[in-house]
Parts: structure tokens; sequence; C-alpha cells
């Protein structure tokens, strides 16, 4: 009887996480385009709009889409998915150097200007 080979079992393990992290993703952007219930606010200097909506909820926990826009443009410039108990309403800093989606911890913050990779959310659904 032939041994395996350690490459094959390698492939089959990355395309189970690929597949997996594409579910998730698909179920993740379904979640994202029925948000609901938004509340959105401006930056004091006029520059920045920020949103954040519903998008599903567990027992108390409220699972929300933190979003901030070029409040000229209304480009979508970063996001950010995040889940709270106590709402998440969108706060900017006093020098708006990042936005804080309230009750979010860590998770609900995007960096004005953004990082690489909340811009990198902007642009995929």
């Amino acid at each position: 009887m032939k041994a395996r080979s350690p490459r094959r079992a390698v492939f089959v393990v990355a395309v189970i996480v690929a597949g997996f992290s594409v579910f998730q993703y698909i179920q993740g952007a379904r979640a994202r385009a029925k948000a609901h219930e938004c509340v959105a606010v401006t930056s004091q200097s006029g520059r920045y709009r920020a949103q954040s909506c519903v998008t599903g909820m567990d027992g108390n926990v409220f699972f929300y889409v933190g979003r901030l826009y070029d409040a000229y443009s209304g480009e979508m410039l970063a996001r950010t998915d995040f889940d709270s108990m106590d709402g998440g309403d969108p706060e900017f800093m006093p020098d708006e150097s990042a936005i804080l989606f309230r009750g979010s911890g860590d998770s609900g913050e995007i960096h004005i200007p953004p990082n690489w990779l909340e811009r990198l959310h902007a642009k995929i659904p």
C-alpha cells in the first residue's frame, strides 16, 4: 500500500479552509446587504460621515456594519463589522483621528485616514 503524500494532505486542508472562508464571506455579504436601522453622523469638520447599521442579532448581542464615507463625494472609504450589546452608534474622536462605534470594543473602530485593510473592506461587498 502506498503512503499518501504530505503535500496532498496540505492541499486538502488548504481547500477546506478556503471553502470555509468563502462561505463565511458570502454569509457576511448577505447580512451587510440587508442592513437596517442605520444611524449616521457627520464629523465636526464636515469632511466625513459615519454610519452604523444592524445586520443581525443573537439574543442580546446585535451585529453591525460600520462605514466611513467622504461627506463631499459620498465614496465609502472604510468598512468594519462588529457586535455590541450597548448599541453601535458612531462617534468621531475630537481630533477626527478615528471613528468609534459605541459598545464595540476594539473591533468597532476605523482610523482616519483608514488603514489598507479598512480601505479594502470598503471595496468589496
